[in-house]
């Protein structure tokens, strides 16, 4: 691949828009397949990845179409979800975290899933963006000054919306595309995040701060989606560690056999994922937060498997 203009790479918004305006339509659509190798190429600094995201939602992010989100697909059957209670200790000391918190994650229990889909990205700006001009709904995220995302974010995650817009969005791009789109469950999230061996983060046991974006990374905001390439699930779902924690349909409940007792279950829904504003800890594939608790939170699209299709 070509090296690109360093102004491309530079994470400078100005910078990034002079390249952008000095190229010809032809010079534009080679340019946008070597953003997209380059930002999926996990050798490349992170620092220049992010910068090639960004120039991407400003040329037009092809990987990105709300009326048709690309999509996992997750075979029927059953995997292991939530933590080990002998874990429950080490994990606390490990990350300096209260025992408590660890515990509303117990017992790991096995779970049989249908056949299902789940969005690769999550739920971006520019696709919210066209929901609210289409619908006309009135949920702008408060960081927004307009009707549009600020400049730059075309391709990052969305957050700051209600549960009840989040619900409005599924239904409009259902009866939009004639398929039924929905919130995952807390389960379907996770048998997503981590496959059917239990492990720990999406691409394995050891956490890493260069797969996600939380705060141990440091960029200090959301990323456009898709820049931590070897930070894939083993469905292949990106960003489910970090950047911005996602709605599940679920309320917070008590897993099967569990002992532990809170009495906010039942008050708030389940997110997922941890966040670029905290620590790893809350990027593990088990581990649950809440809504009443959350920092910056987004959502990714479901479907039940259709089209005759059964997870074979």
């Amino acid at each position: 691949m070509d090296e690109l203009d360093p102004r491309l790479l530079s994470n400078r918004l100005n910078e990034l828009e002079a390249a952008l305006d000095a190229l010809t339509p032809a010079r534009r659509e080679r340019l946008v397949e070597a953003l997209l190798a380059f930002v999926a190429d996990p050798t490349r600094p992170l620092l220049a990845r992010i910068s090639a995201g960004n120039a991407l939602g400003l040329v037009g992010d092809p990987r990105l179409d709300a009326l048709a989100p690309r999509m996992c697909r997750i075979p029927a059957g059953a995997f292991w979800m939530g933590t080990d209670e002998a874990e429950v200790e080490p994990l606390a000391r490990r990350w300096g975290i209260p025992e408590a918190w660890l515990e509303k994650s117990t017992p790991r229990h096995r779970v049989e899933l249908d056949a299902y889909e789940i969005a690769v990205h999550p739920v971006t700006e520019s696709e919210w963006a066209r929901f609210l001009g289409e619908t006309g709904v009135d949920e702008r995220p408060a960081h927004w000054t307009s009707d549009e995302p600020p400049r730059g974010r075309a391709n990052h995650p969305l957050h700051g919306a209600s549960w009840q817009a989040v619900l409005l969005y599924a239904e409009w791009l259902s009866e939009a595309t004639g398929s039924a789109f929905r919130v995952p469950t807390e389960a379907e999230w996770e048998r997503a995040a981590r496959g059917t061996d239990a492990r720990a983060h999406p691409w394995g046991e050891v956490f890493s701060a260069a797969r996600c974006n939380t705060r141990e990374g440091g960029v200090g905001g959301t990323t456009p989606v898709g820049v931590y390439p070897d930070g894939a699930s083993p469905c292949g779902a990106l960003d489910m560690a970090g950047n911005v924690e996602e709605l599940v349909a679920d309320l917070y409940r008590p897993y099967p056999g569990s002992s532990f007792r809170d009495p906010d279950h039942g008050s708030y829904r389940m997110t997922r994922g941890g966040v670029w504003t905290l620590d790893g800890d809350l990027a593990r594939c088990d581990r649950r937060h809440g809504t009443a608790f959350a920092g910056p939170t987004g959502f990714r699209l479901a479907r039940s498997a259709a089209h005759g299709w059964s997870g074979g």
